[in-house]
């Protein structure tokens, strides 16, 4: 019954405030220029820079990655140095992106279960600029992309296999225990990048956890992504302002 609470109150205020703040804030999109076709999928110069940036950065930091998570058990410092890599690619790139409400962070020593809407695979560098060790919840099939596998692996962040009951009952015992130890999660409760650019409805998962928990819950609004990564392209096919939008943090108390 308290889920179902937490649903009713707690969720439609996270769907209103990222919604509208998505609106507000998207940029108009520009026509990509010189997109090439590879099977069904879509790449330009643009996409193609910014892959080799992401994976030549990627390779360089796994190995300061790889020795922090010898001397560090919560792989805080490992989330870091992801966070470090997420931002400077973006500014390698070319790409603007910026934290807007900022002072509405709660401080880093603070559990939070942060949730954000998903456009693209840019969401995650994004998060970067936020500047706190964070656990992600993924999809399964990501471990199996290079660079970005291996940094989940050293992190241990937490995956799941969508559709499958026993994997989503694991993450969520996971995630629950780490929220309580002190650490925080940023999880996307669409469960998938949106298809058009749309907000999808959200999945109850992490509010769940957050209640379990007792954790606060900090809605975010990714802004750009899609015009920059849109659905069916390997990469971003052109270079758009990117914003991430802090909101107000939401207490599960008495929910």
């Amino acid at each position: 019954p308290r889920a179902c609470g937490l649903r009713r109150t707690l969720a439609p205020a996270l769907v209103s405030r990222v919604a509208l703040s998505a609106a507000a804030a998207a940029p108009s999109p520009r026509p990509a220029r010189g997109i090439e076709r590879i099977g069904s999928s879509k790449l330009n110069a643009f996409g193609l820079l910014f892959g080799l940036n992401a994976f030549l950065f990627g390779a360089v930091l796994l190995l300061p990655m790889w020795l922090a998570s010898l001397v560090d058990a919560r792989r805080i410092l490992v989330s870091r140095i992801g966070n470090f890599w997420g931002r400077t690619v973006l500014r390698c790139t070319g790409i603007q992106a910026t934290v807007v409400g900022a002072h509405l962070l709660p401080p880093a020593s603070e559990a939070i279960m942060y949730v954000a809407n998903h456009c693209s695979y840019l969401d995650v560098p994004v998060t970067g600029l936020l500047r706190r060790p964070l656990k992600y919840i993924s999809k399964s099939e990501v471990k199996k992309l290079p660079v970005i596998g291996a940094k989940l692996a050293l992190a241990r962040d937490l995956c799941v296999t969508r559709g499958d009951r026993r994997s989503e009952a694991r993450v969520f015992i996971d995630a629950v225990k780490l929220l309580k130890s002190g650490e925080s999660i940023l999880a996307f409760p669409e469960g998938t990048t949106t298809p058009n650019g749309a907000l999808l409805p959200f999945k109850r998962g992490p509010f769940k956890m957050a209640l379990s928990s007792g954790v606060r819950v900090v809605p975010l609004t990714i802004v750009g992504t899609y015009a920059a990564w849109p659905k069916g392209c390997v990469g971003p096919t052109r270079n758009v302002p990117l914003s991430i939008r802090v909101h107000e943090p939401l207490s599960v108390e008495g929910r």
